[in-house]
């Protein structure tokens, strides 16, 4: 998980402990740097930036070298969201104003 808000943060890092979620790493950072700073990959990534954004058009490039092969991509967006070339879309739903999408990569 990444964060950035230090407050949002901090009950993010609280309820993990709680929870006692050993494969769950919280990181208090940006996270378009974090995305194009870090090695890892991840089976699952899911995207919930502030609606008014442009985060998901400029984070979506960066996911192909963060998501496995066989991984997913859980997004949700204040409209309809184009994830753009390279994804194909599992499930896409609305619940009021979120609109929310399950994604793949498209193998070649």
């Amino acid at each position: 998980m990444v964060e950035q808000d230090r407050n949002v943060h901090k009950v993010l890092r609280d309820s993990l402990r709680k929870l006692a979620l050993p494969n769950v790493a919280l990181h208090c950072n940006d996270g378009l740097k974090f995305a194009s700073q870090t090695s890892s990959t991840f089976d699952v990534v899911f995207l919930d930036p502030p609606f008014q954004s442009d985060l998901l058009t400029r984070l979506m490039p960066q996911l192909e070298h963060l998501v496995a092969k066989d991984g997913v991509v859980y997004v949700e967006s204040g409209g309809a969201f184009d994830a753009g070339p390279g994804w194909q879309v599992l499930k896409q739903r609305r619940a009021g104003a979120v609109h929310y999408q399950l994604l793949e990569r498209t193998q070649p």
